[in-house]
């Protein structure tokens, strides 16, 4: 493990914006990694145990690597895993974005863009704060089921009307701290992070990878709803982020820590200073996820909300693209697309599951990858759950035809 130890020793050497000396990339290999949300030790275990480390502390030179997106918040504070979180998720980000951008593809997800939308103005003062009001408050509501939620959420609101909801306070973001929020503004401004790419699977077809897949909602909004050519719409993503990143670089080199915006696309949650008394959680592009409408507990009216959806029905994939998309570990899937999948299914985790929609309501969740039929909606799920994982040489990459380097 000397090589995971001299990439660790790297990882937590570099500052933010520092770049690793450039070197002739002759790509042999190429592999998407699912969400990296995990402990960074872990993280460069896996990719050592695929053979994708250095003798130096770097990826060997020829190796090229996709992150799918979300690289902060893993664990919970009952697992005693935020104070690690709070700096292996950005020490990992570093360690990616030093890399030369031939040799590393970095996409953001939720979780990374979040930094920069609902949090775009929370001290980590005022967040510390509205945690522990946040849990008190939860706890407090789970000691008297009676009381009403609204209240609960009235008050917290009052005290904290910048932070979003006291729920995703407390789970979903609960790694946040300002300084990683400086890591991926100046990362977005280099323009080292992207909202989408192109490449073709190892043997297979051309591939769009995006953090959550698209739907025919976002080839809507993008004024594409007929193109399949993942390297046109990969453009079209990066352009769309492009444009947002202009929209407020002024205010930021200013040190104004405007919200980015990428809504319609992805609509970030909302806080109290919205004024959104509800403080509705976010949706569209890098929330959303599949899931069968029809199952047991399904609530509509938040999941397929029009301008934030969180879920989609996987017929809304489009017909003859294929994806790549991270965002959703197997556990969800076996939850949420009941009727689509083996009934024996075990709740395991799996880093590569394949979700075919070929028409109607003929969809199929499975594990592993299945080969894409001309016409077909396939999108290939690659979250394995990093932080969950028992066993890093357990855990499984996305093999990709690797991109020539000029």
């Amino acid at each position: 493990m000397e090589r995971v130890a001299r990439a660790l020793g790297l990882a937590r050497e570099l500052g933010d914006g520092d770049r690793l000396a450039a070197r002739a990339v002759t790509p042999r290999r190429a592999v998407a990694m699912g969400d990296p949300q995990a402990a960074l030790e872990k993280l460069l275990a896996v990719l050592e145990h695929q053979g994708l480390l250095g003798e130096d502390g770097r990826l060997r030179d020829d190796v090229q690597l996709v992150s799918i997106g979300d690289h902060f918040d893993f664990g919970t504070r009952a697992q005693g895993t935020i104070d690690a979180a709070r700096v292996d998720g950005p020490a990992f980000l570093r360690w990616l974005c030093a890399h030369p951008p031939a040799q590393v593809t970095i996409l953001v997800g939720n979780h990374d863009v979040a930094r920069v939308m609902e949090l775009a103005r929370v001290s980590d003062e005022r967040f510390a704060a509205a945690t522990a009001v946040a849990e008190a408050l939860l706890a407090a509501r789970a000691d008297a089921p009676d009381e009403h939620p609204a209240r609960v959420a009235a008050e917290y609101m009052a005290r904290f009307p910048e932070v979003p909801a006291l729920g995703v306070v407390q789970r979903d973001f609960s790694a946040f701290t300002a300084a990683q929020r400086a890591l991926v503004v100046a990362e977005l401004l280099a323009g080292r992070l992207r909202l989408g790419a192109s490449a073709r699977a190892a043997g297979g077809p051309p591939l769009l990878l995006t953090h959550a897949a698209i739907t025919g909602r976002e080839l809507a909004l993008l004024g594409l709803p007929d193109e399949r050519d993942p390297a046109i719409l990969a453009a079209a993503l990066d352009a769309r982020l492009a444009m947002a990143i202009d929209e407020v670089r002024p205010r930021w080199l200013a040190g104004d820590l405007a919200p980015l915006s990428l809504a319609p696309l992805h609509v970030a949650g909302a806080t109290a200073a919205d004024g959104l008394g509800a403080l509705p959680e976010g949706g569209g592009m890098l929330y959303h996820r599949p899931a069968d409408p029809d199952r047991p507990g399904a609530d509509r009216s938040w999941e397929t909300e029009m301008t934030r959806p969180r879920r989609y029905h996987p017929r809304t994939l489009p017909a003859g693209l294929v994806q790549v998309a991270g965002h959703t570990g197997h556990p969800k899937c076996v939850a949420e697309l009941v009727r689509w999948r083996d009934p024996a299914m075990p709740e395991t985790l799996s880093g590569r599951r394949t979700l075919r929609a070929r028409g109607g309501d003929d969809v199929r969740y499975e594990l592993g990858l299945a080969p894409a039929a001309p016409g077909d909606a396939v999108l290939y799920l690659i979250d394995p759950s990093l932080h969950r994982a028992p066993d890093p040489a357990a855990v499984e990459l996305f093999e990709l035809e690797p991109d020539p380097v000029a």
